[in-house]
Parts: structure tokens; sequence; C-alpha cells
């Protein structure tokens, strides 16, 4: 019997595969976004960013004699979530400047001693982008009448328009049905597991319960569902053990909540996903999974 070497598994997971089906799951919300705020000032932003990261990271595979891979899906991945992250009307050519750092630079260069990427480059780009350009990336407008987000607004959309995506925000986030839909497929065909998702949204609402907020309010009004769905679970750059990626959710949500309600900073859920990213190494040195048939008491006195 021939005995394949380790790590053995059910079935293929191959990477092109998740990849587009994760491209697959977005689709619907970009193109709700496409819709309500109008082609004119998504489009331009979410080819660009796609077109940066995928010619970005073919020249860099290119220069570095490596295999051309951009069709398993992944620079697409990455333009399309930073894309979906922007806001409308955003000049195309910070889009793609962004697109094109994220896949080029942060996800070739910014790297673990292993080769792991350090940080989720979507998020990477995102966080870039704000701190270059900061009241073009912050502002939000719906047919060039600029507005503020439900969380910096006074008066605040209901549920309803929340759950639908009638309101302002950036591209792709703000459809909490369609997000979540996307999500279900997910888990459905097993591209993500539901841990971290669910460890994200409790730590969304145990923060605003916290700090005396309405939880179903704050988990509608930001980008927290796209976060915990589609960001927060890439696996290069979470957490490997479910006991890791639960601390890692829980931790990111509660510091994205305090940013986006105390500061009211647009941003607030890339710049947790970052700083998560950088924690994730050290996460999994503290936290891994017991060896099969060693007590814990060993395990415990060995670490």
């Amino acid at each position: 019997m021939k005995v394949p070497s380790p790590p053995h598994v059910r079935r293929p997971l191959a990477k092109r595969r998740v990849m587009w089906e994760v491209v697959a799951a977005l689709v619907p919300a970009a193109i709700f976004g496409v819709w309500y705020f109008g082609p004119a000032d998504t489009l331009p932003q979410l080819t660009a960013t796609i077109v940066g990261a995928v010619v970005a990271q073919a020249v860099v595979e290119g220069l570095r004699h490596r295999p051309i891979t951009i069709m398993d899906g992944a620079p697409w991945v990455t333009g399309l979530i930073l894309g979906m992250s922007l806001p409308p009307g955003l000049n195309p050519l910070i889009a793609l400047a962004g697109g094109a750092v994220a896949t080029g630079v942060l996800k070739a260069f910014v790297t673990t001693s292993t080769g792991r990427s350090l940080l989720n480059p979507a998020m990477g780009a995102r966080v870039l982008i704000v701190s270059e350009f900061l009241i073009p990336a912050t502002t939000f407008s719906v047919d060039g009448v600029s507005t503020a987000t439900p969380l910096a607004s006074s008066s605040s959309p209901g549920y309803l328009d929340l759950f639908i995506g009638r309101r302002i925000g950036s591209i792709g986030e703000t459809t909490a049905i369609l997000l979540l839909a996307g999500g279900a497929y997910l888990l459905w065909r097993g591209i993500i597991r539901w841990h971290l998702p669910v460890a994200y949204l409790v730590g969304v609402a145990a923060t605003s319960v916290i700090l005396g907020r309405d939880p179903l309010f704050d988990l509608l009004a930001g980008a927290s569902i796209m976060t915990a769905f589609f960001i927060a679970t890439d696996p290069t750059t979470s957490p490997a053990t479910v006991a890791g990626r639960v601390g890692f959710g829980f931790g990111t949500a509660g510091i994205a909540t305090f940013i986006r309600i105390t500061t009211l900073f647009p941003t607030g859920e890339a710049l947790a996903i970052v700083v998560g990213n950088i924690a994730a190494p050290f996460i999994d040195r503290v936290v891994t999974n017991r060896v099969y048939g060693t007590p814990k008491w060993r395990e415990r006195l060995s670490s």
C-alpha cells in the first residue's frame, strides 16, 4: 500500500478553486455597490485595483524569474477586496497604486522568516491609501454629494436599510444580506470555517455593549460582516489553530469597533486587521495544538 506524505486531506482544496470561489462569493455585493452608488463612481476604482494587483504580481514574479501565477485567483481577490473597501468616487489612479502596492510590495516582500505573508495585502494597502490620501480616501458620497457614514452620522438609517444596503459606505461593505449570503456560501463549500467569523461578530457585539451602544446597529453599520467572512479569514495571515483564530477574531473585532466608535475613523477594520496580522505569528507560538498522545500537563511543562 502506498501512503503519501502528510498533510493528508479528505478532498482536494486547490488554491485556484479557493480563490475563485471567494471571488464568486464577493461578486454579488460588488454588483450591488456598483448599482447603488452608480457605475461612474465605482467601476473605475474596482477595475483599477484589480488591474493594479494582477499586473504588479505578474511583473514581480517575472523579475524574480518565477512562474506567473496570476490566474490562480489570488491577486484578483486582493484587488477586489481592496476595491470594495474604498469609497465611491475615489481617484482611480489612487486605487491603481493601491492595488499595485498590495501585491507588488506587501504580498511579495513583507513576509515572515518562513515566507508567510505578514500582512493582509488588501488591508495593508487600504491603510497606506488612507495615510497618504486622508481626505479623498475617507470622503463618502452618492451622486456627487458627500455625507457621513452611519457610524458618524447623527441621523442613521434603520435596520432594514442597513441590512439591504441602502446607506453610505465603501463600495462593497454596505449590503449585509449579500455579504452574509457570500459568507454562508464559503462556509457551505468548506472554504472557511465558522470559528473566526463568529468570534469576530461576537467581539463586535461585545465591544459595542461595553461602550453602551446598540450592538445590532454596529454589526450592520460598518464593515464588520465583510471583515468577518472575507478579510479576517485569510489563511495566510491568521493563526493556524482554532483557539488562536477565535482569539484573533475576538481581539481584532474589539480593536476595530473601539476605533470606529471612539474616533469615527472609517478604516478601523483595516487597522485592526493589520495589528492582528502582526500578532498572528506570536499567537501561533503561544497557542499550539497538543501533539497526539502527549499528556496536557507534560505539554505545559515543555512549553
